[in-house]
């Protein structure tokens, strides 16, 4: 199978950080895995530049929402990444945290650590009213949007990008 085929055949991909959302790989995930000669293809490499756009787009909501969630809950001590995460979750695919005698836990990820119940119950009634708040809901329904952006213009954009050349 040649290189092109087996490239739409697979989809590489990669994981955005902190978010753990599956995307196409960019332009350095391309260069260091055996589809790099693609990168030779000037009109495929534009189409991909865009995708690089679009990641970076991304990257900089993910930053918002980080920056945003350390303002709110800076008199408490979480793990900022994982709120982030688990925020994002919740507001795109619901659920809920769970809150135990000396930890909130949301899958498999530790959000906070306390021996004070009230603090775990404080912080547990602040993701609450996040998930409802506008702005938070808005930057994770763009960061939503723009991945399902990236795939689109995987499949249409790169893909014709590849089959014209």
């Amino acid at each position: 199978m040649d290189v092109t085929k087996e490239y739409l055949n697979i989809k590489p991909s990669k994981k955005l950080r902190i978010l753990n959302i599956e995307i196409p790989c960019d332009t350095e995930c391309l260069k260091n895995s055996n589809f790099k000669e693609l990168l030779n293809n000037e009109f495929f490499k534009e189409q991909l530049e865009i995708l690089d756009s679009l990641e970076n787009l991304i990257n900089d909501n993910i930053n918002t929402l980080l920056q945003e969630l350390e303002f709110r809950f800076s008199k408490y001590s979480v793990n900022l990444e994982d709120l982030a995460y688990t925020v994002y979750k919740i507001i795109e695919e619901g659920g809920n945290v769970i809150v135990g005698s000396n930890n909130i836990i949301f899958e498999e990820k530790i959000i906070a650590k306390s021996t004070e119940f009230n603090s775990l119950y404080e912080i547990s009634k602040l993701i609450d009213e996040i998930r409802n708040d506008e702005n938070i809901r808005s930057l994770c329904d763009e960061i939503k949007y723009l991945t399902e952006s990236l795939w689109e213009h995987f499949n249409k954009n790169l893909r014709r990008a590849l089959n014209e050349s």
